[in-house]
């Protein structure tokens, strides 16, 4: 059908006298776009092979054109069927990886398939026969209709027993697999509620429970406790007189393992014990002095204040940095003890105010009062009032002579009052050197200035009769860090002071020389540098230190071997700033300028030799 053709015929049909009467719009809308389409495809294909035709029209005028066709073939022949071939091989050895996977996974699943339809049948197969026997059990009565109910009764007793007899067996299997599974069920519930209980020790004593404690450690303690009341109430006792036996004070708690209890502290622990073993007990306040038991009174409250009283003088409520305590550390504990080692309330407060000896000063060597006294840190007044003797501040007092440097006081009340103080500090920078050859040999250039920086030191400063007596610094706040000081040195050495070698270089040994007081004179191959004391000797070359000791005629000296035949000597040193093994480069600084050993003024002896023999170092510094 040529194109005209369809043309007419979609004219016609779109016409209205084509249309069938009775047709929606979007009908006559799908059949005109079918037509289009239609025409489309028909013009692509004709398009197509139109381009199709030209091309084979072309190949055909081409030279050699059927041999050319046949190459494309073949290649194209064997592209496919090397394809194909490799597509072939490849589903082969897919399907035999496939096949051996498939055989490993029925191997491992197969067993594990196997022993799960073996558990599961020994597990249910007890049920499935008790079901089947009971559902035997009650057909009986249809099975046997003229039976009265006793015969029946009789009947399924006897069949329950031949059925438990028969598949007990089975039963015991089910139960070896339910068995571990319930012990494994059974032992997690136990650890987990164990594990959950709040174990406590239960204190007793003579076999009566006086309380409950979280700890062996606080048991321990509070029994120890109990032994320091019981030794304190026998030091009383004996005291005053009174005879004691080991049997009066034989107190021995012990404790179990206890589940839960009302937790008691180390004192209420004590006192239980205590309460327990005897009846001549009472309610005091033991006085611990530096840990160790020293009173028991009845006067605790009272004891209390009185304390207070001596440090509220130092207090002060409004400063907070400040914190007033007793050299000694006093603590009293409420408590339940012996009556028999309760001491009067007189007694407790007379020993602590017990007044201590004042401290002295020995004079070393003869000096005025007014001197003596700065000596030990006071002002003259107040060490006139320590020593009523002393006339005036030029009071002239011999070598020898002793003065009370301290007041009297009672040293178990002896205050001393702790004070957080914050300063500001300086910190130091570091000068950081670093070598120049642009300038001289030792010039030094600043090209930095350092800065000092700042820190906050906090510090507990603790005060005995207006005396320091300890720093405990708290914390260190670096305020504003410090900026290191940069400094150039110089390397560069005056051309004279170079020496042209076959190997390399010599560098002359002090380049902040003053002169050269001798060179080899009469045999003796040996330069005398003078320098000021202290002045940096280098090394002349680089190579090993062999030798860095002391010689009773060379004094302190250093030998350097150079590796080349060539070996140097630096002797008279000061100190020696290299070790024997050393390595070292030319120009490092080995020792400073000095005179030990045979020498008389500050000077390097000087030593050059070349495969063992002593050269002129003249004769390769001759300009110097």
């Amino acid at each position: 059908m040529t194109k005209k053709r369809l043309e007419q015929n979609h004219t016609e049909e779109s016409s209205p006298r084509y249309r069938n009467k009775g047709r929606g719009k979007f009908a006559e809308w799908l059949d005109v776009h079918r037509i289009k389409s239609t025409v489309r495809s028909w013009h692509k294909k004709q398009k197509k092979s139109e381009r199709r035709s030209r091309l084979s029209e072309k190949l055909r005028r081409l030279p050699h054109a059927s041999l050319i066709g046949d190459a494309l073939y073949m290649v194209g022949f064997w592209v496919e069927y090397a394809t194909i071939c490799a597509i072939r091989t490849t589903l082969r050895v897919a399907g035999a990886v496939l096949s051996h996977v498939g055989d490993i996974l029925l191997m491992i699943v197969r067993p594990l398939a196997i022993g799960v339809i073996t558990f599961l049948e020994d597990l249910l197969e007890p049920f499935a026969r008790f079901r089947s026997g009971v559902r035997h059990i009650r057909a009986l009565p249809q099975q046997h209709p003229g039976e009265d109910a006793k015969q029946i009764r009789a009947e399924k007793i006897q069949y329950f027993k031949r059925g438990a007899k028969l598949y007990l067996p089975l039963v015991w299997n089910a139960l070896s697999y339910v068995l571990p599974v319930a012990a494994a069920v059974l032992l997690v519930w136990v650890v987990r509620t164990q594990l959950s209980f709040n174990y406590l020790l239960e204190v007793r004593v003579n076999g009566e429970s006086v309380g409950y404690v979280e700890s062996e450690q606080v048991f321990d303690s509070a029994r120890d406790d109990v032994q320091s009341r019981i030794e304190r109430a026998r030091a009383v006792m004996e005291a005053a007189g009174v005879e004691t036996t080991d049997d009066q004070w034989n107190i021995t708690p012990t404790y179990t393992l206890a589940v839960s209890g009302s937790v008691m502290t180390e004192s209420e622990v004590a006192d239980a014990i205590l309460s327990a073993s005897s009846d001549e007990i009472g309610d005091g306040t033991a006085v611990y002095i530096d840990g160790e038991l020293s009173f028991v009174t009845s006067e605790g409250d009272h004891l209390r204040a009185y304390l207070d009283a001596v440090k509220a003088p130092y207090e002060d409520a409004f400063d907070s940095d400040r914190r007033v305590e007793f050299v000694h550390d006093i603590t009293l504990v409420d408590g339940v003890y012996f009556l028999s080692s309760i001491v009067p309330y007189d007694t407790v407060i007379s020993t602590l105010n017990e007044m201590s000896e004042p401290a002295t000063y020995t004079l070393e060597k003869s000096q005025t009062a007014a001197q003596a006294a700065s000596a030990i840190g006071v002002d003259y007044e107040t060490l006139q009032q320590w020593n009523p003797e002393l006339t005036g501040e030029d009071q002239r007092l011999d070598e020898g002579q002793t003065l009370i440097a301290s007041e009297s006081t009672a040293e178990l009340l002896q205050v001393k009052v702790v004070e957080r103080q914050s300063v500001l500090e300086d910190v130091q920078y570091d000068v950081v050197k670093t070598e120049s050859s642009d300038y001289d040999f030792g010039e030094e250039v600043v090209v930095q200035e350092g800065q000092l920086g700042l820190q906050e030191v906090v510090s507990d400063v603790t005060y005995i009769n207006g005396q320091v007596t300890a720093v405990d610094i708290v914390d260190i706040t670096t305020v504003i860090e410090p900026v290191a000081e940069q400094v150039l040195v110089g390397t560069r050495l005056d051309e004279n002071m170079v020496a042209q070698v076959g190997s390399g270089n010599f560098y002359w040994p002090v380049p902040n020389y003053n002169g050269v007081s001798r060179w080899n004179e009469n045999g003796r191959y040996a330069t005398d540098i003078l320098a000021d004391y202290g002045t940096p000797i280098v090394a002349a070359d680089s190579g090993v230190v062999v030798t860095a000791g002391t010689h009773w005629s060379y004094g302190n000296y250093v030998v350097i071997d150079h590796g080349n035949g060539w070996r140097t000597l630096y002797a008279h040193m000061s100190s020696i700033a290299v070790t024997t093994g050393q390595s070292v480069t030319g120009g490092q600084t080995i020792g400073y300028i000095g005179m030990t050993g045979v020498a008389t003024g500050y000077h390097c002896h000087f030593e050059m030799s070349y495969n063992g023999t002593l050269v002129n170092a003249h004769d390769y510094f001759p300009n110097m």
